[in-house]
């Protein structure tokens, strides 16, 4: 400890200093030094900060004044503004923010003794004071006072010797004095106190060095290197890293400090480091139990899929491990269904019925969803203080934090937690009764602004932000990230008081002399606060390149000693075995008689890639659905086949479509897009909003009057079959799957049609695979010549664009074919018939089957962009780790 301080604390002289950490330090130091001299008791030194000393003194004070804490006088301020805005103030603010900006400018012009008027002041000026002018008349009237005045008041109670008065004060550790602080001590000196200040004395012929890294993680892993490097030569070294910007680079040094320093517990589930300390906290609303907590009160009555899915997978629910795989199940079934939003009443009902076909009576979830159903509904309103004690047990009702064990960290978290809703409670000395959405945005703004530190050992390196290394003094010292936007900081006056006057009284970050000034003071401490010290700068920040701060002007450059890299994720990689590389293409084959789960689907993906069918129809995996905002194309199509098949079973042939009066043809095409839409809510569990029915139904209409005028124009047809349920043998694969329709023209020859209301492309029949093989399948088990035509019927909205596509016997008689076409496609193939094509069909598609029911699964796409561009299984086929299959973009464009 330095003579200076530990002559006058043993003499008993009051030591304030400037934050808990100095004084928790010099109290550290002090008793280090009693013990040095062999002593067993000693009288503990007064060492306090300054914000300990002064509550202690208010508490001396005669009882009538309420001093607000931050968390009171904000709520003040911002039912001030509320009510402004709503007697004609600005609309625009966003209350909260303001509040907070508000209130950091009254506490300046305490602070500073400072004040102005509302003549030639801008708007927001003027807004100020008016805000300011409710807050004196409602703190007169209440008594209250604010924190920022609590120096005043001490000092003006010394003044009139309401106070005992020490004999002997030291600052320690303060690069300025506000004014409310220097009139304290001209009132303590009045009073005939010694008041004194003191910073750590600067180091002699201290070794500088200036070091430019290339970017903050390279900066931040070299000062981790040096770290290490001088502990493994003095263990019990002091260690000082100072950062001006530690919010910025307080993930980096998380993430890469213990890789370098603690290797070994890097890769445990150890979750604080003991070998370093780092003095900012972390918003307590980002600790995952905190998340989940508001998160889940937070629900609306009709919550998004994102957020009901999100509440399945939590694990801050009760019983979140014993229900976890149906709760998977249950997320995916939500999904398939389509809705975007679910109101939380209908989930309730989804959660039943889900458990009854699970053989369960009831899940847990499903009373998660009732719980927060019958508390969104609460209308009433209640002080702050009760709602924190609701917000309490409805949680608690809900199972949270979750029924696994939680880690030290988790449950250190959840009691921080309770402690903001406790301190919730301290709103109910200035807050009115509040509705539940206005509670909770109370209780979110709480834990936003509180940090949340984990409890860990002191460490012999300390990892500090600028003002928290006041007044320490260091074996070793890293001042890091010393760009010039970061010391000295950019000016950001306080919006709310004018720049003159903040100018004036030399008010935080009011113009970049004053920051200059400023800056240079603390470099002048920190530059000397260890014989060591090495100042490092990035040369870029997120790919923009950087400056120098002004301060390293003159310092010369040089490498820090470092030892070499133990990051444990390196060194297993650099270490790592040779891999055994087996080809583990063919997977067991089948032997079942039983048709297998996937219809034709199962051709068109071995065709795509043999490892697309093994993935989706072997391994069932698959993407989860993304709900879109009213209803995707493939639910659209799924409407038009719908309509158009229960408009045909009713009208069956050409002869009765032609023959139908406009009246009642349009009245069959009414009741059969009617009975779809219901068959379509019916089969998803889904009640379409009535407008998006309304729309849903006149396109509908459109779409089904338009195809008709299409069909009228065709050669004679009877409908023999739509949405025919058929089981198909293809070499050793049985299927079944489902033919739209099939149609028997005036020779008794039959067309196999299917609907699509997208871009079809009948192409992909003429390839070595076929990789669209759902119309080729149907043709299997009909004799050559009774199959007329194999056709794409393509229902779309604009005229041009529907019609019909694919192979005929006689082109002409189908609108939107020709015969020059087929014959185009016959000669390219070296194919000298239809039936030619119907051979080429009968042997790739047996291949194909053939080849998924032996197990093949090799990773073989028929082409980047067909088989893999917007495949789900490319995570786990891992295509792009292939060499043999690493196409360059141009590759997969082609």
């Amino acid at each position: 400890m330095d003579n200076f301080l530990y002559k006058h604390a043993r003499q008993g002289a009051l030591i304030l200093t400037v934050n808990k950490r100095l004084a928790r330090h010099l109290q550290d130091q002090y008793d280090l030094a009693q013990q040095n001299e062999g002593l067993a008791v000693w009288t503990r030194a007064e060492i306090l900060s300054l914000t300990a000393w002064l509550n202690g003194q208010l508490m001396r004070l005669p009882e009538g004044l309420t001093i607000l804490d931050n968390t009171q006088s904000l709520r003040v301020w911002e039912m001030i503004i509320e009510d402004d805005k709503g007697g004609g103030g600005n609309q625009l603010l966003q209350v909260p923010q303001t509040a907070r900006r508000v209130h950091q400018a009254h506490q300046l012009l305490i602070q500073h003794a400072a004040d102005f008027s509302g003549q030639a002041s801008a708007e927001d000026h003027r807004a100020f004071l008016r805000w300011r002018e409710h807050w004196q008349r409602t703190a007169s009237r209440q008594q209250w006072r604010d924190g920022a005045e609590a120096v005043w008041m001490v000092a003006d109670a010394i003044d009139n010797h309401y106070l005992p008065v020490p004999s002997h004060i030291v600052l320690a550790g303060f690069d300025q004095l506000t004014p409310d602080i220097q009139r304290l001590c001209n009132m303590l000196q009045h009073r005939n106190c010694i008041v004194e200040e003191w910073q750590a004395p600067p180091c002699q012929n201290v070794y500088r060095r200036r070091v430019a890294s290339l970017d903050p993680a390279d900066e931040v892993r070299q000062c981790a290197r040096w770290t290490r490097q001088i502990l493994s030569d003095d263990p019990d070294a002091s260690v000082g890293i100072v950062v001006p910007q530690l919010d910025a680079y307080q993930q980096l040094f998380e993430s890469i400090f213990p890789t370098e320093l603690d290797p070994s517990a890097s890769l445990s589930r150890d979750e604080s480091p003991d070998t370093f300390n780092i003095s900012l906290g972390h918003r307590l609303d980002r600790e995952g139990p905190v998340y989940a907590a508001l998160r889940l009160l937070q629900i609306k009555a009709v919550a998004g899929m994102e957020e009901v899915s999100w509440l399945l997978r939590s694990p801050y629910v009760g019983r979140s491990q014993q229900e976890s795989s149906l709760r998977a199940r249950l997320d995916r079934e939500l999904r398939k269904q389509g809705q975007v939003e679910w109101p939380l009443q209908r989930l309730v009902q989804s959660v039943k019925y889900f458990a009854r076909r699970s053989g369960m009576d009831e899940l847990q979830i499903g009373k998660v969803f009732e719980l927060l159903s019958e508390d969104i509904r609460i209308s009433v309103k209640m002080l702050p203080g009760d709602w924190a004690e609701h917000f309490t047990r409805l949680l608690r009702d809900l199972g949270w934090p979750g029924g696994r064990g939680l880690s030290s960290r988790e449950y250190q978290v959840v009691e921080t937690f309770s402690e903001e809703l406790s301190r919730m409670a301290s709103l109910d000395r200035v807050s009115a009764p509040v509705s539940r959405n206005v509670a909770l945005g109370m209780l979110g703004r709480l834990a936003g602004h509180a940090q949340f530190q984990p409890e860990s050992p002191a460490g012999g390196v300390q990892i500090l932000g600028v003002l928290e290394a006041a007044g320490l003094a260091f074996d070793h010292l890293w001042v890091i990230g010393l760009h010039d936007t970061a010391l000295p900081q950019p000016p950001r006056p306080n919006p709310f008081i004018p720049l003159t006057i903040q100018r004036k009284h030399r008010m935080p970050r009011a113009d970049a002399d004053r920051e200059r000034l400023f800056a240079a003071r603390v470099a002048l401490r920190l530059f000397s606060a260890a014989p060591q010290v090495y100042l490092s700068w990035p040369q870029q920040v997120d790919g923009l390149e950087q400056r120098p701060s002004p301060l390293l002007a003159g310092i010369v450059d040089g490498l820090p000693p470092m030892s070499a890299s133990v990051d444990p994720t390196g060194l297993l990689w650099s270490a790592r075995p040779k891999l055994e590389q087996i080809d583990d293409s063919l997977a067991a084959s089948l032997n079942s008689r039983k048709s297998f789960s996937g219809g034709t689907g199962i051709l068109k993906d071995q065709a795509l890639c043999p490892f697309r069918a093994f993935g989706h129809y072997r391994l069932r995996a698959e993407r989860l659905e993304s709900p879109e905002i009213g209803l995707d194309n493939m639910s659209r199509g799924t409407l038009v086949h719908s309509a158009l098949e229960i408009f045909w079973r009713e009208t069956c042939d050409q002869t009765t479509l032609i023959s139908l009066q406009e009246a009642e043809l349009n009245s069959r095409i009414e009741r059969s897009v009617q009975q779809a839409l219901k068959r379509f809510e019916k089969e998803n569990r889904r009640d379409l909003l009535p407008r998006q029915r309304g729309l849903e139904k006149q396109r509908l209409a459109a779409l089904v009057r338009q195809w008709l005028g299409m069909e009228m124009r065709r050669a004679p047809f009877r409908v023999e079959g739509t949405e025919v349920n058929r089981q198909f043998t293809i070499g050793s694969l049985r299927i079944r799957t489902r033919i739209d329709r099939i149609d028997q023209l005036e020779d008794g020859s039959f067309a196999i049609l299917d609907y699509k209301t997208g871009r079809p492309d009948p192409d992909q029949w003429f390839d070595d695979r076929v990789t669209e093989p759902q119309l080729p399948v149907y043709c299997l088990d009909l004799p050559h010549e009774r199959i007329a035509a194999v056709l794409f019927a393509v229902v779309r909205g604009k005229r041009k664009e529907s019609g019909f596509r694919g192979l005929a016997r006689e082109p002409g008689t189908w609108p939107g074919l020709s015969r020059k076409s087929l014959d185009a496609i016959l000669e390219s193939k070296g194919w000298g018939s239809f039936d030619a094509v119907l051979d080429h069909w009968g042997k790739a598609l047996t291949a194909l089957a053939d080849a998924f029911t032996r197990g093949e699964a090799a990773v073989d796409p028929a082409s980047y962009e067909a088989a893999c561009k917007y495949c789900d299984l490319v995570p786990l086929c891992r295509i792009n780790d292939l060499d043999d299959h690493v196409l360059t973009l141009e590759e997969r464009h082609d």
